[in-house]
């Protein structure tokens, strides 16, 4: 019994590593930010969701474009918000374990707001960058969960809320490898 206890543990050992022995070079994933402060139009609250585009371009150094879109018409009162965001993340990857990669590095975004009332419209664009702090395990060769702590700098435009600052953020991710 323990020496086939034993021999099934080292199997299923080596199928792990042997999965994780190369990282998958190019994904998709969402991010969810639970935490995240949303932004507010006319009085309007809006989250974005964001799709990120994980993209391993050497072992250790990961570039991850992301694009974000939020919509919030109500028209009972005629308020239409629009965000459209476009970002981009570059990452050093460091391998903890067989099935686990942590990643520190920063993010850059803008965000295209534009609110409409009857009568009128206005546009802005936000800016935001911050460090990044994150980490994921890989469920499956090309399955992963991960969360990511953020810490940074945003400008808003006066459709925004006109205003500046530091801000912090998490955000949990999930990705699907395929090459």
């Amino acid at each position: 019994m323990k020496t086939k206890l034993t021999l099934a543990a080292a199997v299923l050992g080596l199928t792990f590593s042997a999965a994780a022995q190369e990282r998958p070079s190019i994904g998709l994933g969402i991010g969810i930010a639970p935490f995240a402060v949303p932004s507010v139009h006319a009085g309007v609250v809006s989250r974005t969701v964001e799709i990120y585009v994980p993209l391993a371009i050497a072992p250790t150094f990961r570039l991850e474009p992301s694009v974000g879109l939020a919509t919030n018409d109500q028209p009972g009162n005629g308020v239409d918000t629009r965000d459209l965001t476009l970002g981009i993340g570059g990452f050093f990857v460091s391998r903890l374990a067989a099935t686990a990669d942590m990643y520190a590095g920063g993010r850059l975004k803008l965000n295209f707001a534009k609110v409409s009332v009857p009568g009128a419209s206005d546009g802005g664009t936000d800016l935001q960058i911050a460090g990044a702090l994150g980490g994921e395990v890989y469920l499956v060769p090309r399955l992963s969960l991960g969360a990511e702590a953020e810490l940074g700098l945003y400008q808003n435009s006066s459709v925004s809320g006109d205003d500046s600052g530091w801000f912090t953020t998490g955000v949990a991710f999930l990705r699907v490898y395929f090459k």
